[in-house]
């Protein structure tokens, strides 16, 4: 009798243990991706690929292109990975105004794991799918920053799947996703979303100092409680996942981020801010988010001798939207511009603190296993880019975070 009660508590700690057990992925495949900023416009294009890693399962994913203000779907669609495929796709301005905003914005992709654009076709070289974002055809064109997500559907066993090449046709994971819809089976069990997507998403300059590339942000165990669907909310729009927003927080939060910069002459360095979770609390008074309105966060500035300029006002999301406080929802720095001067240095790194903001004490839907309760910070994907003239070098890496 002990023993069974024994094995009855550990099974149910063990389901107790299920919750928030979204994680971000320590070997980078997962079954949701961020990528954390994409760049069109001023000579620059972006570059995206998503990998099916398993050697047996297809899958249907969504792709969502973010507003970097609001969050807010731009542009979405689907692609069909069959075992061991990728997809490649591109993003680029076509078109500016006199300030350089994008008017007219263009993702294409050669890939045939992309239908092209109001056909039942596959894309081809021949036959790519274009999707022009632009007022011209109902679509609003994609500003020149923002962030992109991908939300793992169900998989799908269809025959042939061996490896190392897989035998199953596009159409055949269409006819499967599509019967899955047309039967309203739209719910989807945790073991459909093994943690098999991984991908990267690649920067390009129209300058001699190349392209940065950076693994998308994978997290393990999303488990998406909704088939996706183009024009429909999902992943973190909808409040009522498996996964809530509060524990995919738990897993992105930091306090201070430590962010290396080199601006010597000719040379760029920026830090860039993505908050995926600030949508679901667009328009809400619950207190998710309570943080000063003055100061946003603050930045400790050093060089490669330790030489400090102390203190710095820096303005990122997410904050209420009293003056001076902080409203996009993605965001980038520029050192030594405003908002991130550096004064007389151009090498070094600086610290960005959430010293100010105490969303971890404010939160009221912390995980209540959470290691972050009470820990000031946000929850925030930070990367930098550094483009340097000297080494004819450009590069992207995730920030670190520090305690």
């Amino acid at each position: 009798m002990l023993k069974k009660r024994v094995v009855a508590a550990v099974a149910a700690a063990l389901v107790a243990g299920t919750a928030g057990a979204v994680q971000v992925s320590r070997d980078g495949t997962g079954d949701f991706l961020v990528a954390p900023a994409y760049f069109i416009g001023g000579g620059m294009t972006t570059d995206f690929k998503v990998i099916n890693t398993s050697s047996t399962l297809s899958t249907v994913a969504k792709v969502v292109f973010r507003d970097p203000v609001s969050s807010a779907e731009v542009l979405d669609f689907l692609i069909y990975l069959s075992p061991n495929d990728v997809w490649q796709g591109s993003v680029k301005c076509l078109t500016v105004d006199a300030n350089g905003g994008c008017t007219k914005s263009e993702v294409r992709s050669t890939d045939d794991s992309q239908e092209q654009l109001n056909s039942d076709a596959w894309a081809s070289v021949a036959t790519p799918a274009v999707i022009e974002s632009s007022s011209g055809n109902g679509r609003v064109a994609l500003p020149n920053q923002g962030y992109v997500d991908i939300e793992m559907g169900p998989t799908f066993a269809l025959a042939p799947n061996q490896s190392p090449k897989s035998g199953v046709s596009k159409d055949a994971i269409r006819t499967a996703y599509n019967a899955r819809i047309a039967a309203g089976n739209l719910f989807v069990t945790a073991t459909e979303t093994p943690n098999i997507l991984t991908g990267s998403v690649t920067a390009n300059t129209n300058t001699d100092l190349g392209s940065a590339e950076i693994p998308m942000l994978a997290l393990a165990d999303y488990d998406t409680q909704y088939v996706p669907q183009v024009g429909i909310a999902s992943g973190l729009d909808v409040v009522v996942q498996r996964t809530s927003p509060a524990d995919v927080e738990e897993a992105l939060w930091k306090n201070n981020i430590a962010v290396p910069y080199n601006s010597v002459a000719g040379s760029v360095s920026l830090a860039t801010f993505t908050f995926p979770t600030k949508l679901t609390y667009n328009n809400r008074t619950d207190g998710q988010y309570v943080f000063a309105p003055t100061v946003c966060y603050t930045a400790d500035i050093f060089d490669t001798t330790e030489q400090t300029i102390i203190g710095g006002r820096i303005n990122v999301s997410p904050l209420p939207s009293n003056p001076p406080a902080c409203v996009n929802e993605f965001d980038f720095k520029v050192f030594g511009q405003a908002g991130l001067l550096t004064g007389t240095f151009s090498d070094g790194w600086a610290r960005v603190k959430f010293n100010n903001p105490t969303a971890a004490v404010a939160q009221t839907r912390t995980p209540a296993d959470s290691t972050n309760a009470g820990r000031v910070g946000v929850p925030v994907i930070a990367t930098y880019l550094t483009r340097n003239a000297t080494t004819k070098s450009f590069t992207w890496s995730y920030a670190a975070s520090t305690r």
